[in-house]
């Protein structure tokens, strides 16, 4: 079956990190890297992806990522940080020119088809947008949804929305597959103000059901 895959970078990327404290204590967040190649098989598993989406923010620049992704067909939307009053950088935008994505494909494709979604959010933008609020039109369009996310990461309204839907809305979660997702990144890293040296980790093989 066609498939319309979104993939909400920035939460994919925070929540392995988040979730490295429990699944791999003893490692530091920013030794924490997504292996993308196991990543896009997971969520792609007994599709036909007909819409590829990765959706992310600059800086950190990540090139190597962004061009890779290109190469197995997803569409790279990239926007720049923004100060924030606090000093700090900030996404702006990014989500709902996600939202506004998935919109177009709910018009332009007649169900059946699948809506894969990867992100964990469930909140409501600025704008008044929000991922939940697509997956409910999908759902209400006949359309299949698949939503992916860290456990930590996952907004329960997901859960509450797929016991209350009369349609087909099931929710995955990426921990079961933590050490094939994601690798550590050797290296010296500064931990309350102390510095400690990580021996990085290989992924592993990614198995299937």
């Amino acid at each position: 079956m066609d498939a319309h895959i979104f993939i909400d970078n920035s939460n994919v990327f925070g929540g392995a990190q988040r979730a490295a404290e429990k699944l791999e204590p003893g490692s530091v967040r920013r030794s924490v890297r997504i292996y993308y190649k196991n990543l896009f098989k997971l969520i792609e598993d007994g599709f036909e992806p007909a819409t590829r989406v990765l959706a992310g923010s600059l800086p950190p620049g990540n090139e190597p990522l962004w061009e890779y992704s290109r190469s197995q067909g997803y569409n790279t939307d990239l926007l720049h940080r923004v100060d924030r009053d606090d000093g700090r950088l900030a996404e702006q935008g990014v989500d709902e020119i996600v939202h506004l994505k998935i919109a177009n494909v709910l018009l332009d494709f007649d169900s059946p088809q699948v809506l894969v979604l990867v992100t964990g959010d469930g909140n409501e933008s600025d704008f008044g947008t929000s991922f939940l609020k697509q997956v409910e039109r999908a759902l209400k369009r006949g359309w299949e949804v698949h939503v992916w996310s860290w456990q930590d990461q996952q907004s329960g309204k997901y859960a509450r929305l797929a016991e209350a839907t009369t349609g087909t809305l099931v929710v995955h979660q990426f921990d079961p597959y933590y050490k094939s997702l994601t690798f550590i990144q050797e290296g010296d890293y500064t931990v309350s103000g102390a510095s400690v040296h990580l021996t990085g980790r290989v992924v592993e093989k990614l198995k299937l059901d």
